[in-house]
């Protein structure tokens, strides 16, 4: 979708975000300081604005802000929202053109949207351009082709809900693939946000398609969000989501899904056949094997099956590992090992036998009693983890296991440089305030005095690998779901509680909090 643009192609401007807002500046301060913001943001980043064309309210402010600071902006507006007046207010540096037919004239237009509001004319350096369409469909079909670089909403009225929720639904049609991030100034859209969290419930929308669209807060979130100190910041966090949306979008899907597990091979030797490789020597093989399946079947539909083949199936995936783990074996019995099962693109089988870390020890089903001698370091990850930034591949890379790393291995990096370099800890993930996992494991936590063991609870806003160890401990009522905060941590840590670890390779392991 593209449109002769109005912007010079001297300036050499970035691609052109489109934002939707009111022409009523709202009740609070905030929502005008913010939009100001957010304006001189754009021009300072060299991306040309498009809007509808108001004077007032929030839209006057977001456009003049932008003419202010450097920028390009152009206005559309519908003509049925026009009508003729005597007199005229001309915009800061603004001056009447009638360079085309499609600009408003040098007589008077005044919108008759929200309380009403003068519509801006270009002026004279082509810093500021303005188009009358003929409908409100034309408008949307016009803003949507110029702006390239997506979508950014601010505050407003009916207007402003309904151009959003079609520019996401054409997202969800796939007529164009833009970022759409909804500012959520002084918790201005949080009972929204809420709505589509509630159609996701109720089966009306899918998990995977809440993220065309994203949800900005400021770090620290809903008090950060409303505090009028820090309206400047609107402008860097819209910029922050839009580079973020960026880098999601170009996010390559994983080459493939794997599971690790653990097998622990008899004291016999190969040749015994007392002692052969049997699929109960792999503890919970069957819920490896399913959570393969589930991933499989998701990238299958998101990707193509064209990408992904056809499912392999247990019994061909048990006769590959099966052979690998009896090659392995001929080098000597009696090792722990782990197993990794790679479903490739294609729905190719691949099984890797490495040595087990040395200090695996042996797999454990359930936590001890009393906490153990040996534990193993946890630290928190410095940053918070941005779940609403996130696009659906950077959040299914989470709910998956794939070959597609990277969001664990940096936490790992930034958790590894703020203790000695011979120290390998487990770094926890935590998103405002909440803990999520650690970099290979899922967890849970014991409160001083209690003896229930909580979980994180895996939901839409705290996403996570529902790893084949949750799944048991879960099912056999040792651990139970729930909120695991920092201060829960932090009273664990002071208070002598306990942290538990568990993956399919280690089994359970006591973590350490340093």
């Amino acid at each position: 979708m593209s449109s002769s643009s109005p912007f010079p192609a001297q300036a050499n401007l970035q691609k052109p975000v489109c934002v939707f807002c009111g022409s009523s500046p709202g009740k609070l301060p905030l929502y005008t300081n913010a939009s100001a913001a957010v304006g001189q943001a754009l021009a300072k980043a060299n991306i040309p604005l498009v809007y509808g064309g108001g004077r007032r309210g929030i839209m006057g402010v977001v456009s003049q802000s932008c003419l202010q600071a450097g920028g390009y902006v152009h206005g559309i507006v519908p003509h049925a929202l026009t009508e003729r007046a005597s007199e005229h207010t001309p915009a800061p540096g603004a001056v009447a053109s009638s360079s085309s037919s499609s600009s408003l004239p040098t007589s008077i237009s005044q919108s008759k949207e929200g309380q009403g509001e003068d519509v801006l004319v270009d002026n004279s350096n082509g810093s500021l351009t303005t188009d009358v369409v003929g409908s409100m469909h034309e408008r949307k079909l016009k803003m949507a082709r110029l702006s390239q670089g997506g979508f950014i909403v601010l505050p407003g009225g009916y207007g402003t809900f309904e151009e959003a929720l079609e520019m996401i639904t054409w997202n969800q049609l796939g007529i164009h693939r833009l970022p759409i991030l909804i500012l959520n100034i002084g918790n201005f859209y949080t009972h929204l946000y809420n709505q589509f969290l509630s159609s996701v419930e109720a089966g009306f929308i899918t998990q995977t398609n809440l993220s065309l669209l994203r949800l900005v807060n400021l770090e620290g979130g809903e008090s950060a969000n409303a505090d009028e100190s820090r309206a400047s910041e609107w402008g860097d966090a819209a910029l922050k989501a839009l580079r973020e949306w960026s880098l999601a979008s170009s996010a390559k899907s994983p080459e493939a899904i794997f599971t690790t597990l653990r097998y622990t091979s008899s004291s016999a030797s190969l040749a015994n056949t007392a002692h052969p490789i049997r699929q109960d020597s792999l503890p919970l093989l069957k819920l490896h094997f399913e959570r393969l399946k589930e991933a499989f079947e998701h990238f299958s539909k998101r990707d193509g099956e064209g990408r992904w083949g056809i499912w392999p199936g247990e019994e061909t995936i048990w006769q590959h590992l099966k052979s690998a783990l009896e090659e392995k074996e001929k080098g000597g019995p009696g090792d722990y090992r782990a197993s990794s099962l790679f479903i490739r693109l294609g729905g190719q089988v691949e099984v890797q036998c490495p040595d087990a870390p040395k200090d695996a020890g042996p797999f454990t089903f359930f936590p001890s009693s009393s906490r153990p001698t040996t534990r193993r370091p946890v630290i928190l990850d410095p940053e918070n983890t941005d779940i609403p930034s996130e696009g659906s591949k950077q959040v299914d890379l989470r709910l998956y296991k794939t070959t597609s790393r990277e969001i664990y291995d940096t936490a790992y990096e930034r958790g590894g440089k703020m203790i000695s370099p011979d120290t390998h800890p487990e770094v926890l993930l935590h998103t405002n305030g909440n803990i999520l996992e650690t970099t290979t494991s899922n967890i849970a936590v014991q409160s001083p005095g209690s003896d229930i063991w909580i979980t994180p609870k895996l939901d839409i806003h705290h996403p996570f690998l529902n790893g084949v160890m949750r799944r048991y401990l879960l099912a056999e009522g040792v651990i139970q779901e729930g909120e695991v905060t920092l201060e829960m941590l932090e009273q664990v840590k002071k208070e002598g509680g306990r942290l538990i670890g568990f993956n399919g390779l280690r089994g359970v392991w006591e973590g350490e909090l340093l």
